[in-house]
């Protein structure tokens, strides 16, 4: 295994892990909602991907995710959780990845609104799929997994749990990720001309 290899695995399990602290520090923001939670995981898994493509965000994503199945909640309901936050993870990442990938050698001005775009459409993808997964897959599974009756039917769940949360969750997690983007531009400029080098 070369160096380049070696570097690619050391920032992959880093990033991970600093994905997983960060997941430890979740907080609900929807009265009557509070499984649902928001952390800042996305912002070392988007800055992976960045680096190193699509790929390796996705596997800094699973890691983080089965680090925080070992550690907290193994259970078939805690599986579902991190299922439906990979999901979530990748709806946002993605769209923020491909507006980007073309300009990361322009300014920090020429590519904010790039990166704008990016998180605009990553917060509708991100809304809409996570709505219609939980509507159609997940909260079927986690009601079935958890045995109890609930008084709000799963559209309801769905319209006013989900939907905004993802929507406010693209908000807050859009602006901690360009304000972090924006002081890491040189550094991520110089990591991609190694990358392209090697």
């Amino acid at each position: 295994m070369g160096n380049k290899n070696v570097t690619r695995l050391v920032v992959i399990a880093m990033m991970a892990a600093i994905s997983y602290v960060l997941l430890l520090f979740s907080f609900p923001i929807l009265p009557g909602f509070s499984f649902l939670k928001i952390d800042f995981a996305n912002v070392p898994i988007l800055i992976t991907m960045l680096v190193y493509g699509p790929g390796a965000g996705a596997v800094t994503t699973a890691v983080a995710g089965l680090l925080d199945i070992v550690t907290k909640d193994s259970s078939m309901v805690g599986v579902i959780g991190i299922i439906a936050n990979f999901l979530a993870t990748m709806c946002f990442a993605l769209p923020i990845y491909y507006s980007l990938k073309k300009h990361m050698d322009q300014g920090i001005k020429q590519q904010a609104r790039f990166l704008v775009r990016g998180i605009v459409l990553g917060t509708v993808l991100m809304a809409v799929f996570m709505s219609l997964t939980n509507l159609f897959i997940l909260l079927p599974i986690y009601f079935k997994l958890v045995s109890f009756q609930i008084s709000v039917s799963t559209l309801n769940m769905v319209l006013y749990g989900v939907l905004p949360f993802n929507l406010i969750k693209g908000v807050i997690v859009g602006i901690a990720t360009g304000v972090i983007y924006a002081r890491m531009v040189p550094w991520l400029q110089s990591r991609l001309q190694t990358v392209k080098r090697s």
